[in-house]
């Protein structure tokens, strides 16, 4: 017969350990998404590598972060960058998009050219982006 004394220290054990693996499943580009700023990243929020490109010689990781909040369930979007390493690059907020196509250094997304609907990543990260007619500014959190 397992008494309250004899099973006290295996729950301890079991939630410290469940505790320890909780997020075993966790990339390290979204632990360090989630440690630069836990306020805009969460561990359920919806993060996808999207894919890699080459820029200066480096193998740069996108990664697409939703973010769901408040009462009426809103989302904020996040286009991520990473270095290969996970080193946190920086990001373009609110580019809410179904479909990428990357080609070279180029990003396609699925709106219309007229509107904006690539990134060109030729000459470096841009400073600003226009993307379905909304110019998008980057935020820089690390040097490449």
């Amino acid at each position: 017969m397992i008494t309250q004394k004899k099973l006290l220290p295996f729950l301890v054990f079991f939630l410290l350990f469940n505790k320890l693996f909780a997020d075993e499943n966790i990339t390290i580009f979204q632990r360090n998404a989630i440690n630069y700023n836990s306020d805009y990243f969460h561990i359920d929020d919806e993060f996808t590598i999207l894919g890699n490109m080459k820029l200066n010689g480096k193998n740069i990781v996108l990664a697409n972060n939703v973010h769901i909040w408040g009462e009426s369930q809103r989302a904020t979007w996040r286009f991520l960058l990473f270095l290969a390493d996970g080193t946190f690059l920086g990001m373009y907020y609110g580019i809410a998009y179904d479909d990428i196509r990357i080609e070279g250094q180029r990003i396609y997304f699925s709106f219309e050219p007229e509107d904006g609907n690539v990134i060109d990543f030729s000459k470096g990260i841009p400073n600003k982006i226009r993307i379905d007619g909304h110019v998008i500014p980057y935020v820089k959190i690390n040097d490449l």
